[in-house]
């Protein structure tokens, strides 16, 4: 399973041909949960016989071979993305399949069609070589363990493409559905829908076949079918939402939804101060300080709350306070959309607008949200 996105955080892990592999935490769990079902599964019901610690590391192995399957798959995304002028910054593998980090959307149905066509096909073509590299291997008698995980590797990299082909947003049978929607109707809206309802459906029927087969007593397979089914589900509908956040936002500076002349606190305020005439005062979670009127930091109650409250009439702002730094600031010119992202990636609700250097206003993920309330039910229009 594969979506492009812009810039998205994770574990550095290496480059390749110009991109930066990264890893999302999430990972960690997909790999266990893939090893335990080729050691308890797949490799002792295919290849009997063997002992336990066998299988355990065929199939670590195996799911190293997945991973950088997996990697392959977004590198041929990227790749012809790149030939049409589309800018990566990397790759990204999480739970259930990678994102190619990608700065732009493609801006027409071909360029789309192609970018999603190119992993499926790599995935097959791979998996079917796979295959016959292991006939090879049975006629030559090499050793089952090695031959056992190029079986597997090559089946799981057929099913990986077709089931990438899958007409359900978003997934590159998805895109390619909503490049082929899109092309014909010239409506990227309309198709976005179509295809994201597509993959809601989809990600039902998922759901519904594999609580059957878990009934029937195909734990394992029912396990995966509710996964990726709950995951394609949410997934689907994120990604509409996102698609609506750009039409409304996109290229839009932040200037025009932040509240201007914020309420400050002064260096030198102490926290005994600050508690009775800001917080329980105004209420809000975070505020810039000031050194006269430079803006040095901002205090929140994560910072206040690491004080004992004995302390808070001797202790002054400036001892406690978190300094400006990328996590809090934001130009005046950023886009709604990548201040949207900096909320979302650091967890963070608030953050101070700058301009020039000197502090112009607060912007808030609730006043972000309220705009976007406001302007669907203005049009009649619903996100899912």
């Amino acid at each position: 399973m594969n979506k492009y996105s812009i810039q998205e955080p994770g574990l550095r892990l290496f480059s390749l041909f110009g991109f930066e592999v990264k890893l999302d935490w999430s990972w960690f769990f997909l790999v266990v949960l893939i090893a335990w079902t080729l050691a308890t599964g797949y490799f002792p019901i295919n290849f009997p016989g063997l002992s336990a610690n066998t299988y355990w590391i065929m199939a670590i192995i195996g799911a190293v071979g997945l991973f950088f399957s997996i990697i392959l798959h977004e590198l041929c995304h990227s790749l012809v993305g790149q030939y049409y002028g589309i800018s990566f910054s990397g790759i990204t593998l999480f739970i259930f399949g990678g994102i190619a980090n990608m700065q732009d959307a493609p801006s027409n149905p071909k360029t789309e069609f192609l970018m999603s066509l190119a992993g499926p096909l790599f995935s097959i073509v791979l998996g079917f070589t796979l295959n016959f590299v292991f006939q090879i291997g049975a006629e030559m008698k090499w050793p089952v363990e090695i031959n056992g995980v190029i079986r597997y590797l090559g089946t799981i990299n057929i099913m990986l493409g077709i089931f990438n082909l899958l007409p359900g947003f978003p997934l590159d049978g998805g895109r390619i559905l909503r490049s082929i929607l899109w092309w014909w109707k010239s409506d990227l809206k309309w198709a976005s829908l179509i295809a994201c309802n597509a993959g809601v459906g989809l990600a039902f029927a998922m759901i519904c076949l594999g609580i059957i087969m878990f009934i029937q007593g195909a734990f394992i397979f029912g396990i995966w079918m509710l996964l990726l089914g709950f995951f394609l589900q949410n997934i689907s509908k994120i990604s509409y939402q996102d698609l609506i956040l750009r039409e409304y936002f996109q290229g839009e500076p932040i200037k025009k939804y932040v509240k201007v002349n914020p309420i400050t606190i002064q260096k030198d305020t102490n926290l005994q101060n600050v508690i009775d005439n800001y917080f329980y005062k105004y209420y809000y979670k975070i505020y810039p300080v000031l050194e006269g009127e430079k803006l040095i930091g901002s205090i929140s109650f994560n910072e206040i709350k690491q004080i004992p409250k004995t302390k808070w009439s001797a202790v002054k702002v400036s001892k406690i306070m978190k300094p400006c730094s990328e996590d809090t600031l934001i130009d005046i010119e950023t886009d709604v959309i990548s201040a949207l992202k900096r909320m979302q990636y650091q967890h963070n609700t608030r953050l101070m607008v700058t301009d020039h250097g000197k502090l112009y206003g607060i912007i808030t993920l609730k006043d972000l949200m309220d705009v976007i309330s406001i302007k669907l039910k203005f049009e009649g229009r619903e996100i899912f």
